[in-house]
């Protein structure tokens, strides 16, 4: 697996081609410090990781290492377009299935 750390550095080597101290330049914060994030020495605080993925034009989860379930997305984005009334539906024939 994966650490932060080294999805950082890919990121920023592979997609970004930039150097070390241009992106700690660009996401404002010392080199010192977006190093310290690539060797996983410590971890950003939220604000930051924020920053982070819309630097590297990524989301949040994919820099933590989360992977949703594939059915439980595909179900989300189906949910999500159908009218309020459906919605409803869903809603009571859910909480019906959880008895």
């Amino acid at each position: 697996m994966t650490t932060f750390g080294e999805k950082l550095k890919r990121l920023r080597v592979d997609s970004k081609r930039i150097s070390l101290g241009d992106a700690a330049k660009e996401l404002g914060i010392p080199k010192s410090t977006l190093n310290n994030y690539e060797r996983n020495s410590s971890k950003p605080p939220l604000e930051m990781l924020c920053k982070l993925a819309e630097f590297y034009n990524t989301t949040v989860d994919n820099l933590v290492g989360y992977e949703p379930d594939p059915e439980v997305v595909e179900l989300i984005a189906a949910v999500k377009e159908l009218s309020p009334e459906q919605r409803e539906t869903i809603k009571t024939l859910v909480k019906g299935l959880k008895k």
